[in-house]
């Protein structure tokens, strides 16, 4: 006789306690070499804990900004695969361009999106930057890659007929929590021309939670997608992430 033992396994979001701990343990070094060294409330860290997306809109000068930040049950490798891979996810009408001089760690790349009729392209060009100052001030536990608009817009291949965004800034950032990873995006735009700022702004907050949480349920598929096959993808500190083994 055989018996069939089946064991679900469903992964424990840590306490409040412990995800505040993973992250405020590193508030100096967060301090010093974040760029975005944000801090969240004890109100957060329980909405957290419950296994929910955290959102906030900071009030600026100009536009604001919005955050979500996740608890994934995977690690940091697995997680910041699930977010740097492009496989499976194309947007209708969005043009990406890497220029020269780019690399993993620092590119500049050109982006425009068509939007509906009739309001024109939006393009913009961004640096994209990887903080290695702090990966290795938090000994590898929290990761930053974050953007901002660069002034290289006179590249002759570049298109002429699309609104240049006046403000583009943001990033993501991964911390080692609970056996798992913090994840966490942010964006500060302004799309210009008729569209509101507020318009804008508000959309960017509807989305988080959902794109967030897209990425969470991604980490399974990428693991059986990123293995030897696949072009390498590299870490922070430019050290590729072992592929996973096939399923």
């Amino acid at each position: 006789m055989i018996a069939l033992l089946v064991v679900n396994v469903a992964w424990a979001t840590p306490s409040a306690g412990e995800l505040q701990a993973a992250w405020e343990r590193w508030r100096p070094k967060l301090d010093a070499h974040a760029v975005y060294p944000f801090r969240f409330s004890e109100q957060e860290w329980a909405k957290l804990a419950e296994g929910k997306v955290v959102r906030r809109r900071e009030r600026l000068a100009g536009t604001d900004r919005v955050l979500g930040v996740v608890w994934s049950p995977t690690d940091l490798d697995t997680t910041w695969v699930a977010v740097q891979d492009g496989h499976g996810e194309v947007v209708d009408g969005f043009t990406e361009i890497l220029l020269p001089g780019s690399s993993f760690q620092h590119k500049v790349v050109f982006q425009r999106i068509e939007l509906p009729w009739p309001l024109a392209p939006r393009q913009w060009v961004i640096e994209v930057t990887n903080n290695r100052a702090l990966k290795s001030a938090t000994q590898d536990k929290i990761w930053e890659r974050t953007w901002k608009l660069s002034d290289r817009r006179d590249l002759a291949e570049l298109p002429k007929n699309g609104v240049w965004l006046d403000v583009n800034e943001g990033g993501w950032f991964f911390a080692e929590a609970g056996g798992g990873t913090l994840l966490g995006y942010h964006v500060r735009t302004v799309v210009g021309g008729i569209v509101p700022d507020e318009v804008a702004t508000r959309w960017s907050f509807s989305t988080l939670a959902g794109m967030l949480q897209r990425v969470v349920d991604r980490t399974d598929w990428i693991r059986g997608h990123y293995i030897a096959d696949h072009e390498p993808i590299s870490r922070p500190g430019e050290t590729e992430i072992p592929r996973f083994e096939a399923p």
